[in-house]
């Protein structure tokens, strides 16, 4: 039986508790009317939105790292999970920022796991794209 990449598991198990961080630790439920009338859902359900959308793409690529047999395939994946991470912890924080009420929902409990979710893929990512050992030379 193939040896499954243990880093490969971690960064897939990462990704699931980014998905389910949103319907765990839910986010604002109310609606912003606009000054036209129409209502909309506040933009910390499009960030948890984007957040799942990572999740699923971070399990993907820890999918792909515990399955790869070669160390340089999965140095080159643990970038792609390191910049996953930065996206993660950034989406919430910068790209779509949660609400501005530091009492609401989104930033009490989904933002501060989403970011520490995020690090976490960031640190394995960055640890697993070092270079792989390789034995030392033997000088003759």
């Amino acid at each position: 039986m193939k040896r499954l990449s243990t880093s490969g598991i971690v960064v897939a198990v990462l990704g699931l508790l980014i998905i389910i961080t949103p319907i765990v630790l839910p986010v604002c439920e109310g609606l912003l009317e606009l000054v036209n009338g129409k209502q909309i859902p506040m933009r910390c359900h499009w960030t948890a939105r984007a957040e799942m959308i990572f999740g699923v793409l971070i399990v993907i690529v820890g999918l792909m790292i515990a399955f790869l047999k070669k160390p340089g395939e999965r140095q080159r994946l643990h970038h792609q999970v390191a910049l996953l991470g930065l996206v993660t912890i950034l989406t919430p924080l910068f790209i779509i920022p949660t609400c501005m009420n530091p009492d609401m929902a989104c930033n009490v409990g989904t933002k501060p796991a989403l970011v520490i979710l995020g690090g976490l893929v960031l640190i394995v990512g960055l640890l697993g794209s070092r270079a792989p050992k390789t034995p030392p030379e033997t000088i003759a």
